[in-house]
C-alpha cells in the first residue's frame, strides 16, 4: 500500500513546527526560555503550540528541548503528570540550578531571546515582534527579553 501524501495542512504545521525548533535551537546551554517565549517570536499564538512541537520531537533530536520550561520557572508535567526527570538531569549537566519541585533560578538562567542579527537574518519582521511583545503586556523576568 502506497504511503498517503501529506496534506497542505500537515505540511504548513511541519514547516511551522520547523520554525519552533530553529528559536529552541537559538537558546544557549545554562539558560532557559518559556515556551510563551517562544510562541511569541513564531507568532504560535499560544504556549501550548511550543509544547505540542516539542512533544513530538522525534529520539535523538538536536533540538534542546530541555532548555524550554514554563513561564513560572517550572518544568512542565509530562502526559504521566511529573516533571521529566531527563530535562532535570540535561539542565542541571548544563549548570543550570534547580529546586526541589524543578523550579529555576530565572535571575540566574533566563535567556533574553534570539538576538536582532539572528531574528532578520531569519526573515522576522523585528517591528511586528516588538508590537505583539507590547500587546502582550510581558511581566517578570522575561519582560527583560530583546523583543
Amino acid at each position: 500500500m502506497a504511503e498517503k501524501e501529506p496534506s497542505a495542512a500537515r505540511l504548513a504545521a511541519l514547516a511551522f513546527d520547523e520554525r519552533i525548533y530553529d528559536v529552541t535551537r537559538q537558546i544557549p546551554a545554562g539558560r532557559v526560555g518559556s515556551y510563551g517565549q517562544i510562541a511569541l517570536v513564531v507568532g504560535a499564538g499560544s504556549a501550548r503550540r511550543v509544547g505540542r512541537a516539542m512533544a513530538v520531537l522525534p529520539t535523538g533530536s538536536d533540538v534542546p528541548w530541555h532548555r524550554v520550561i514554563n513561564s513560572q520557572g517550572r518544568i512542565s508535567a509530562r502526559r504521566d503528570g511529573g516533571p521529566s526527570p531527563e530535562q532535570r538531569r540535561r539542565l542541571r549537566q548544563e549548570g543550570v540550578w534547580l529546586d526541589v519541585r524543578g523550579g529555576v533560578d530565572l535571575a540566574a538562567a533566563a535567556w533574553s531571546g534570539p538576538s536582532w542579527e539572528w531574528l532578520e537574518a531569519q526573515g522576522y519582521d523585528i517591528e511586528e515582534l516588538v508590537l505583539r511583545s507590547q500587546r502582550k503586556a510581558r511581566q517578570g523576568v522575561w519582560v527583560n527579553w530583546n523583543l
